[in-house]
Protein backbone atom coordinates (compact mmCIF):
# COMPACT_ATOMS: atom_id res chain seq x y z
CA UNK A 1 0.00 0.00 0.00
CA UNK A 2 1.35 3.43 -0.65
CA UNK A 3 2.19 6.28 1.31
CA UNK A 4 -0.87 8.13 2.34
CA UNK A 5 -0.83 11.69 1.03
CA UNK A 6 -1.40 14.43 3.77
CA UNK A 7 -5.11 15.13 3.53
CA UNK A 8 -5.67 10.95 3.52
CA UNK A 9 -3.27 10.58 6.71
CA UNK A 10 -5.34 12.91 8.65
CA UNK A 11 -8.51 11.20 7.99
CA UNK A 12 -6.73 8.11 8.47
CA UNK A 13 -5.32 8.92 11.54
CA UNK A 14 -8.47 10.81 12.81
CA UNK A 15 -10.73 7.85 12.58
CA UNK A 16 -8.53 5.44 13.63
CA UNK A 17 -8.42 7.48 17.14
CA UNK A 18 -12.08 8.31 17.13
CA UNK A 19 -12.81 3.83 16.49
CA UNK A 20 -10.03 3.24 19.46
CA UNK A 21 -13.30 4.91 21.85
CA UNK A 22 -14.76 2.48 23.86
CA UNK A 23 -18.53 2.26 21.98
CA UNK A 24 -20.86 3.97 24.08
CA UNK A 25 -18.71 5.55 26.38
CA UNK A 26 -19.92 8.97 26.58
CA UNK A 27 -18.14 9.99 29.62
CA UNK A 28 -16.91 13.56 29.86
CA UNK A 29 -13.47 12.20 30.62
CA UNK A 30 -13.64 10.20 27.62
CA UNK A 31 -14.62 12.88 25.46
CA UNK A 32 -11.46 15.21 26.37
CA UNK A 33 -9.66 11.95 26.28
CA UNK A 34 -10.11 11.76 22.01
CA UNK A 35 -10.18 15.29 21.56
CA UNK A 36 -6.81 15.89 23.06
CA UNK A 37 -5.49 12.65 21.61
CA UNK A 38 -6.42 13.89 18.01
CA UNK A 39 -5.37 17.61 18.80
CA UNK A 40 -1.57 15.69 19.59
CA UNK A 41 -1.78 13.82 15.81
CA UNK A 42 -3.25 17.42 14.42
CA UNK A 43 -0.46 19.30 15.78
CA UNK A 44 1.95 16.65 14.79
CA UNK A 45 1.28 16.84 11.50
CA UNK A 46 1.02 20.68 11.27
CA UNK A 47 3.89 21.57 13.02
CA UNK A 48 5.06 24.96 11.33
CA UNK A 49 1.59 25.86 10.61
CA UNK A 50 0.60 25.36 14.27
CA UNK A 51 3.94 26.97 15.70
CA UNK A 52 2.83 29.91 13.88
CA UNK A 53 -0.12 30.38 14.91
CA UNK A 54 0.64 29.70 18.64
CA UNK A 55 3.77 32.07 17.59
CA UNK A 56 1.13 35.25 16.67
CA UNK A 57 -0.84 34.82 19.89
CA UNK A 58 2.96 34.57 22.04
CA UNK A 59 3.48 38.01 20.19
CA UNK A 60 0.43 39.87 20.74
CA UNK A 61 0.12 38.56 24.81
CA UNK A 62 3.91 39.64 25.35
CA UNK A 63 3.68 43.15 23.31
CA UNK A 64 0.89 43.72 25.60
CA UNK A 65 2.40 42.82 28.34
CA UNK A 66 5.47 45.25 27.69
CA UNK A 67 2.99 48.04 26.80
CA UNK A 68 0.88 47.61 30.27
CA UNK A 69 4.46 47.30 32.30
CA UNK A 70 5.60 50.48 30.61
CA UNK A 71 2.12 52.15 31.20
CA UNK A 72 2.18 50.82 34.61
CA UNK A 73 5.76 51.82 35.36
CA UNK A 74 4.95 55.25 34.16
CA UNK A 75 2.12 55.59 36.36
CA UNK A 76 3.63 54.64 39.28
CA UNK A 77 6.39 56.91 38.78
CA UNK A 78 3.80 59.88 38.31
CA UNK A 79 2.38 58.95 41.64
CA UNK A 80 5.73 58.92 43.47
CA UNK A 81 6.50 62.47 41.82
CA UNK A 82 3.03 63.60 43.53
CA UNK A 83 3.64 61.49 46.88
CA UNK A 84 6.88 63.60 46.92
CA UNK A 85 5.67 67.28 46.42
CA UNK A 86 2.46 66.32 47.99
CA UNK A 87 -0.86 65.14 46.85
CA UNK A 88 -3.99 66.47 46.20
CA UNK A 89 -2.37 69.88 46.38
CA UNK A 90 -3.19 73.72 45.39
CA UNK A 91 -1.85 76.98 45.99
CA UNK A 92 -3.87 79.87 47.02
CA UNK A 93 -2.04 83.45 46.16
CA UNK A 94 -3.13 86.97 46.03
CA UNK A 95 -3.14 88.41 42.62
CA UNK A 96 -2.12 91.05 40.94
CA UNK A 97 -4.74 93.82 40.29
CA UNK A 98 -5.01 96.75 38.29
CA UNK A 99 -4.82 100.34 39.95
CA UNK A 100 -8.30 101.98 40.59
CA UNK A 101 -9.03 105.00 38.74
CA UNK A 102 -7.73 107.92 40.45
CA UNK A 103 -4.95 106.51 41.68
CA UNK A 104 -2.53 106.01 39.21
CA UNK A 105 -1.68 103.18 36.71
CA UNK A 106 -0.20 99.85 37.16
CA UNK A 107 -0.73 97.07 39.14
CA UNK A 108 -1.10 96.18 43.21
CA UNK A 109 -0.86 92.75 44.71
CA UNK A 110 -4.17 92.03 47.32
CA UNK A 111 -3.70 91.54 50.67
CA UNK A 112 -6.76 90.31 51.74
CA UNK A 113 -5.69 86.73 51.76
CA UNK A 114 -5.61 86.37 55.77
CA UNK A 115 -4.50 83.19 57.66
CA UNK A 116 -7.64 82.60 59.22
CA UNK A 117 -8.86 81.81 55.91
CA UNK A 118 -7.69 78.94 56.02
CA UNK A 119 -8.99 77.29 59.47
CA UNK A 120 -12.10 78.81 57.62
CA UNK A 121 -11.19 76.70 54.29
CA UNK A 122 -10.32 73.68 56.42
CA UNK A 123 -13.59 73.34 58.51
CA UNK A 124 -16.48 74.29 56.15
CA UNK A 125 -15.46 72.84 52.83
CA UNK A 126 -15.85 69.19 53.08
CA UNK A 127 -13.82 68.05 50.05
CA UNK A 128 -10.83 69.59 51.64
CA UNK A 129 -8.74 67.45 54.15
CA UNK A 130 -6.25 70.09 55.33
CA UNK A 131 -5.91 74.25 54.58
CA UNK A 132 -2.22 76.03 55.92
CA UNK A 133 -0.96 79.92 55.70
CA UNK A 134 2.43 80.50 54.31
CA UNK A 135 4.19 83.33 54.40
CA UNK A 136 6.99 83.63 52.69
CA UNK A 137 9.47 86.05 51.10
CA UNK A 138 13.29 86.45 50.02
CA UNK A 139 16.00 87.28 52.87
CA UNK A 140 19.86 87.36 53.13
CA UNK A 141 21.18 85.14 55.79
CA UNK A 142 24.38 85.30 57.23
CA UNK A 143 26.26 82.87 59.65
CA UNK A 144 29.81 83.96 60.34
CA UNK A 145 31.26 85.30 57.51
CA UNK A 146 29.24 83.56 54.86
CA UNK A 147 25.88 84.65 53.33
CA UNK A 148 23.59 83.60 50.95
CA UNK A 149 20.25 84.95 50.14
CA UNK A 150 17.11 82.20 49.72
CA UNK A 151 13.24 82.21 50.34
CA UNK A 152 12.17 82.31 54.11
CA UNK A 153 9.27 80.50 54.41
CA UNK A 154 6.75 80.87 57.92
CA UNK A 155 4.35 77.84 58.03
CA UNK A 156 3.05 75.77 60.53
CA UNK A 157 4.14 72.30 61.26
CA UNK A 158 1.35 70.71 59.41
CA UNK A 159 3.06 72.43 56.13
CA UNK A 160 6.02 70.18 56.60
CA UNK A 161 3.66 67.05 56.77
CA UNK A 162 2.15 68.32 53.96
CA UNK A 163 4.49 68.87 51.26
CA UNK A 164 6.21 65.63 52.63
CA UNK A 165 9.30 66.96 53.89
CA UNK A 166 11.75 64.92 56.02
CA UNK A 167 13.80 66.54 58.63
CA UNK A 168 17.59 65.10 58.46
CA UNK A 169 18.93 66.73 61.76
CA UNK A 170 17.24 68.30 64.61
CA UNK A 171 13.65 68.45 64.73
CA UNK A 172 10.26 69.86 62.88
CA UNK A 173 8.74 73.20 63.55
CA UNK A 174 6.16 72.72 66.95
CA UNK A 175 3.21 74.35 67.68
CA UNK A 176 4.92 75.73 70.46
CA UNK A 177 7.19 77.40 68.68
CA UNK A 178 4.36 79.27 66.74
CA UNK A 179 2.60 79.91 70.23
CA UNK A 180 5.96 81.42 71.27
CA UNK A 181 6.69 83.59 68.49
CA UNK A 182 10.02 81.72 68.98
CA UNK A 183 12.96 82.43 66.14
CA UNK A 184 13.61 79.30 65.48
CA UNK A 185 14.66 77.96 62.02
CA UNK A 186 15.14 74.68 59.63
CA UNK A 187 17.57 74.95 57.02
CA UNK A 188 17.18 73.39 53.54
CA UNK A 189 20.31 71.58 52.47
CA UNK A 190 21.21 73.64 49.90
CA UNK A 191 21.25 76.75 52.14
CA UNK A 192 23.66 74.47 54.69
CA UNK A 193 25.86 74.20 52.17
CA UNK A 194 26.62 77.49 51.17
CA UNK A 195 26.69 78.77 54.86
CA UNK A 196 28.89 75.80 56.20
CA UNK A 197 29.78 73.16 53.19
CA UNK A 198 29.10 70.12 54.77
CA UNK A 199 29.27 70.60 58.58
CA UNK A 200 25.42 70.88 60.82
CA UNK A 201 24.74 73.98 61.62
CA UNK A 202 21.86 72.36 64.29
CA UNK A 203 21.89 74.78 67.56
CA UNK A 204 24.04 77.27 65.87
CA UNK A 205 22.25 81.02 64.88
CA UNK A 206 22.37 82.82 61.86
CA UNK A 207 21.39 85.62 60.67
CA UNK A 208 17.70 86.65 58.70
CA UNK A 209 17.85 90.13 57.18
CA UNK A 210 19.57 90.67 60.67
CA UNK A 211 17.19 88.70 63.10
CA UNK A 212 19.01 86.22 64.89
CA UNK A 213 17.79 82.95 64.81
CA UNK A 214 18.51 79.43 66.01
CA UNK A 215 18.86 76.81 63.95
CA UNK A 216 16.91 73.59 64.86
CA UNK A 217 16.64 71.42 62.59
CA UNK A 218 17.99 70.57 58.68
CA UNK A 219 15.66 69.12 55.77
CA UNK A 220 16.60 65.93 54.08
CA UNK A 221 17.65 66.64 50.32
CA UNK A 222 14.73 66.59 47.64
CA UNK A 223 15.90 68.01 44.82
CA UNK A 224 13.83 70.06 41.94
CA UNK A 225 10.11 70.49 42.32
CA UNK A 226 7.81 69.65 38.92
CA UNK A 227 8.37 73.08 38.21
CA UNK A 228 11.98 73.31 38.32
CA UNK A 229 12.18 75.32 41.75
CA UNK A 230 14.81 73.93 43.76
CA UNK A 231 13.29 72.66 46.68
CA UNK A 232 16.40 72.65 49.23
CA UNK A 233 16.80 76.53 48.70
CA UNK A 234 14.39 77.50 51.34
CA UNK A 235 14.41 78.23 55.15
CA UNK A 236 11.39 77.37 57.66
CA UNK A 237 10.49 79.44 60.54
CA UNK A 238 7.16 79.37 62.78
CA UNK A 239 4.40 81.57 60.42
CA UNK A 240 3.54 84.09 63.37
CA UNK A 241 7.69 84.59 63.85
CA UNK A 242 7.27 85.35 60.33
CA UNK A 243 4.47 87.67 60.63
CA UNK A 244 5.17 89.25 63.65
CA UNK A 245 9.02 89.41 64.48
CA UNK A 246 10.56 89.32 60.57
CA UNK A 247 7.48 90.98 58.30
CA UNK A 248 5.14 92.72 60.24
CA UNK A 249 2.43 91.81 58.26
CA UNK A 250 -1.31 91.00 58.77
CA UNK A 251 -1.63 88.55 55.35
CA UNK A 252 -0.89 85.58 53.85
CA UNK A 253 1.50 84.76 50.77
CA UNK A 254 -0.56 81.78 50.04
CA UNK A 255 -2.96 79.43 51.54
CA UNK A 256 -1.39 75.49 50.60
CA UNK A 257 -4.48 73.83 50.62
CA UNK A 258 -5.52 70.03 50.48
CA UNK A 259 -8.14 68.42 49.04
CA UNK A 260 -9.42 64.85 50.37
CA UNK A 261 -8.61 62.78 47.01
CA UNK A 262 -7.95 63.29 43.03
CA UNK A 263 -10.95 63.35 42.18
CA UNK A 264 -12.18 65.90 44.82
CA UNK A 265 -9.51 68.36 43.29
CA UNK A 266 -11.86 70.49 41.50
CA UNK A 267 -14.90 70.40 43.05
CA UNK A 268 -12.41 71.71 46.42
CA UNK A 269 -11.30 74.21 43.92
CA UNK A 270 -14.72 75.36 42.94
CA UNK A 271 -15.48 75.97 47.04
CA UNK A 272 -12.91 77.74 47.77
CA UNK A 273 -13.13 79.94 45.11
CA UNK A 274 -16.39 80.56 45.90
CA UNK A 275 -15.64 80.87 49.77
CA UNK A 276 -13.49 83.38 48.91
CA UNK A 277 -15.16 85.35 46.85
CA UNK A 278 -17.55 85.70 49.55
CA UNK A 279 -14.88 86.65 52.00
CA UNK A 280 -13.35 89.54 50.26
CA UNK A 281 -16.88 90.75 48.91
CA UNK A 282 -16.54 90.61 45.63
CA UNK A 283 -19.30 91.16 43.07
CA UNK A 284 -20.43 88.66 40.67
CA UNK A 285 -19.03 89.98 37.85
CA UNK A 286 -15.27 91.01 39.03
CA UNK A 287 -12.26 89.39 39.11
CA UNK A 288 -11.24 87.40 41.95
CA UNK A 289 -7.99 89.03 43.92
CA UNK A 290 -6.50 85.50 44.31
CA UNK A 291 -5.48 83.25 42.18
CA UNK A 292 -5.80 79.27 41.88
CA UNK A 293 -1.73 78.35 41.11
CA UNK A 294 -0.32 75.74 38.49
CA UNK A 295 -0.08 73.17 41.13
CA UNK A 296 -3.52 72.07 40.23
CA UNK A 297 -3.08 71.96 37.00
CA UNK A 298 0.23 70.00 36.77
CA UNK A 299 -1.07 67.33 38.50
CA UNK A 300 -4.25 67.40 36.15
CA UNK A 301 -1.95 67.59 33.35
CA UNK A 302 -0.33 64.42 34.89
CA UNK A 303 -3.49 62.50 35.34
CA UNK A 304 -4.64 63.21 31.90
CA UNK A 305 -1.12 62.48 30.33
CA UNK A 306 -1.41 58.99 32.83
CA UNK A 307 -4.68 58.01 31.37
CA UNK A 308 -3.39 59.11 28.16
CA UNK A 309 -0.73 56.58 28.01
CA UNK A 310 -2.74 53.77 29.54
CA UNK A 311 -5.35 54.41 26.79
CA UNK A 312 -2.95 53.84 24.16
CA UNK A 313 -1.55 50.70 25.84
CA UNK A 314 -5.04 49.19 25.74
CA UNK A 315 -5.41 50.39 21.87
CA UNK A 316 -2.03 48.77 20.99
CA UNK A 317 -2.92 45.65 23.24
CA UNK A 318 -5.79 45.43 21.26
CA UNK A 319 -4.76 45.83 17.91
CA UNK A 320 -1.87 42.88 18.62
CA UNK A 321 -3.97 40.22 20.36
CA UNK A 322 -6.70 40.30 17.70
CA UNK A 323 -3.93 39.76 15.27
CA UNK A 324 -2.99 37.06 17.17
CA UNK A 325 -6.69 35.92 17.06
CA UNK A 326 -6.63 36.40 13.18
CA UNK A 327 -3.49 34.21 12.80
CA UNK A 328 -5.55 31.19 14.56
CA UNK A 329 -8.47 31.99 12.54
CA UNK A 330 -6.57 31.94 9.34
CA UNK A 331 -4.79 28.24 11.14
CA UNK A 332 -7.76 26.70 11.92
CA UNK A 333 -9.81 27.62 8.60
CA UNK A 334 -7.32 25.98 6.70
CA UNK A 335 -7.17 23.17 8.95
CA UNK A 336 -10.98 22.56 8.05
CA UNK A 337 -10.01 22.68 4.41
CA UNK A 338 -7.32 20.42 4.41
CA UNK A 339 -9.33 17.76 6.96
CA UNK A 340 -12.17 17.55 5.32
CA UNK A 341 -11.86 13.86 4.61
CA UNK A 342 -10.95 13.22 8.25
CA UNK A 343 -14.13 15.18 9.31
CA UNK A 344 -16.18 12.86 6.88
CA UNK A 345 -14.99 10.01 7.89
CA UNK A 346 -15.68 11.29 11.77
CA UNK A 347 -18.81 11.76 10.76
CA UNK A 348 -19.87 8.54 9.17
CA UNK A 349 -18.84 7.12 12.33
CA UNK A 350 -21.37 8.37 14.32
CA UNK A 351 -19.74 11.90 15.11
CA UNK A 352 -21.93 14.63 15.45
CA UNK A 353 -21.74 17.93 14.10
CA UNK A 354 -21.35 19.53 17.71
CA UNK A 355 -18.13 17.51 18.45
CA UNK A 356 -16.81 18.21 15.24
CA UNK A 357 -17.30 21.80 15.70
CA UNK A 358 -16.06 21.72 19.53
CA UNK A 359 -12.99 19.82 18.17
CA UNK A 360 -12.10 22.95 16.10
CA UNK A 361 -12.84 25.20 18.99
CA UNK A 362 -10.75 22.89 21.30
CA UNK A 363 -7.89 23.08 18.89
CA UNK A 364 -8.04 26.84 18.59
CA UNK A 365 -8.06 27.22 21.90
CA UNK A 366 -4.99 25.18 22.88
CA UNK A 367 -3.05 26.88 20.00
CA UNK A 368 -4.04 30.16 22.22
CA UNK A 369 -2.95 28.96 25.96
CA UNK A 370 0.55 27.51 23.95
CA UNK A 371 1.09 30.80 22.78
CA UNK A 372 -0.13 32.84 25.67
CA UNK A 373 2.09 30.82 28.07
CA UNK A 374 5.30 31.30 25.46
CA UNK A 375 4.18 35.12 25.38
CA UNK A 376 3.83 35.55 28.98
CA UNK A 377 7.29 34.33 29.70
CA UNK A 378 8.79 35.85 27.05
CA UNK A 379 7.67 39.20 28.13
CA UNK A 380 8.21 39.28 31.29
CA UNK A 381 11.75 38.12 30.42
CA UNK A 382 11.97 41.12 27.53
CA UNK A 383 10.39 43.46 30.34
CA UNK A 384 13.34 42.57 32.69
CA UNK A 385 16.12 43.00 30.31
CA UNK A 386 14.53 46.30 29.01
CA UNK A 387 14.46 47.65 32.52
CA UNK A 388 17.80 46.41 33.12
CA UNK A 389 19.40 47.92 29.68
CA UNK A 390 17.45 50.86 29.76
CA UNK A 391 16.64 52.25 33.32
CA UNK A 392 12.78 52.52 32.38
CA UNK A 393 10.39 51.82 35.33
CA UNK A 394 8.45 48.26 33.83
CA UNK A 395 6.84 47.06 36.00
CA UNK A 396 5.33 43.63 35.44
CA UNK A 397 1.39 43.81 36.56
CA UNK A 398 0.37 40.17 36.72
CA UNK A 399 -3.09 41.45 36.80
CA UNK A 400 -2.88 42.95 33.79
CA UNK A 401 -1.03 39.90 32.56
CA UNK A 402 -4.19 37.36 33.51
CA UNK A 403 -6.57 39.69 31.70
CA UNK A 404 -3.94 39.44 28.59
CA UNK A 405 -4.42 36.33 28.73
CA UNK A 406 -7.98 35.89 29.29
CA UNK A 407 -8.44 38.16 26.00
CA UNK A 408 -5.93 36.61 24.12
CA UNK A 409 -8.29 33.08 24.35
CA UNK A 410 -11.28 35.05 23.75
CA UNK A 411 -10.17 36.43 20.88
CA UNK A 412 -8.65 33.20 19.20
CA UNK A 413 -12.09 31.41 20.26
CA UNK A 414 -14.40 34.14 18.85
CA UNK A 415 -11.91 33.96 15.52
CA UNK A 416 -12.22 30.03 15.19
CA UNK A 417 -15.91 30.22 15.19
CA UNK A 418 -16.56 30.37 11.61
CA UNK A 419 -14.05 27.70 10.89
CA UNK A 420 -15.61 25.74 13.07
CA UNK A 421 -19.06 26.30 12.13
CA UNK A 422 -17.78 25.44 8.86
CA UNK A 423 -16.79 22.28 9.76
CA UNK A 424 -19.35 21.04 11.33
CA UNK A 425 -21.18 21.53 7.86
CA UNK A 426 -19.37 19.24 5.76
CA UNK A 427 -20.91 16.58 4.36
CA UNK A 428 -20.09 13.02 4.55
CA UNK A 429 -20.84 11.65 1.56
CA UNK A 430 -19.14 14.45 -0.90
CA UNK A 431 -16.24 14.15 1.20
CA UNK A 432 -15.74 10.48 1.06
CA UNK A 433 -16.69 10.16 -2.40
CA UNK A 434 -13.96 13.35 -3.10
Amino acid sequence: MGRLSPPASYAARGASLYLSQPLGDEGFLSAITLRLRILIAAVASQRVRAVAAASMVSLGVASTLIMVAMSTGARLEMEAEQDRMGRNLFYVRPAELPMSPGRGNGWYISDRLKPEQAAQIEHTIPTVLHAEPVRERAALVKFDSHSVTTTVRGVTPEFIELRNFEIEQGRAILDADREGLRRVAVLGPFVRERLAGAASLVGRTVRLSGVPFTVIGELRAKGAGSDGSNLDDQILIPFETSMRRLDHAESASLLLVQARDASAMRPAMSAVRTLLRTAHYIEPNARDDFDILETLRQNLARQTSGRWMTGLSQILAAVTIALGGIGVLAVTDLNVNERKGEIGLRMALGATRTAIALQFLFEACALSVLGGAAGSVFGAALAMMLRVATGWSLVVDFRALAIALATSGLASLLCSLLPAWRASRVMPARTLVE
